[in-house]
């Protein structure tokens, strides 16, 4: 019996657990010859708090916001993209806007991807735990699909 890898899907921001989901997956799509989809998501949910901080100037804050944040992906999706290349895999390179959780979602119904990758930040404290948004966890309750998890530093 063979098992066969065709998608993969990895998602990435620009913390540090992202570089080992990096190159993790890089490995892991090379040794199955599967395609390698990153993706970055630029997310709305700092937005949410410009209605309530800033009466004056929120149109202008939001913008930085996305800029800012595009630019951080940008960054991130290039660093990945070199090391795609070094290692001569198949990827491509996506980027939504949106709320993290739903977008990742909304890509794993749209396309047909045999795994997940996601960096995970390594939760040591109590404290850590309860303030984290923990979204592999979420992502992984409401979907089928196999996830693989790399916790970083």
């Amino acid at each position: 019996m063979s098992f066969e890898v065709k998608k993969i899907l990895l998602c990435i921001d620009a913390e540090k657990h992202s570089i080992k989901a990096q190159e993790f997956s890089i490995d892991f799509a090379k040794k199955f010859g599967a395609k390698l989809v990153c993706l970055y998501v630029v997310d709305a949910y700092p937005k949410i708090y410009t209605n309530e901080i800033y009466a004056i100037n929120r149109d202008e804050c939001r913008e930085y916001l996305d800029r800012a944040q595009a630019k951080e992906g940008l960054q991130a999706l290039q660093k990945f993209e070199e090391m795609a290349r070094v290692a001569g895999i198949n990827y491509q390179i996506k980027i939504r806007y949106g709320f993290r959780e739903e977008e990742i979602l909304k890509e794993l119904e749209q396309e047909n991807y045999d795994f997940l990758i996601l960096g995970r930040k390594k939760l040591v404290r109590y404290l850590d735990k309860i303030r984290s948004y923990n979204l592999p966890k979420k992502i992984f309750d409401k979907t089928y699909k196999s996830i693989i998890y790399i916790t970083g530093d």
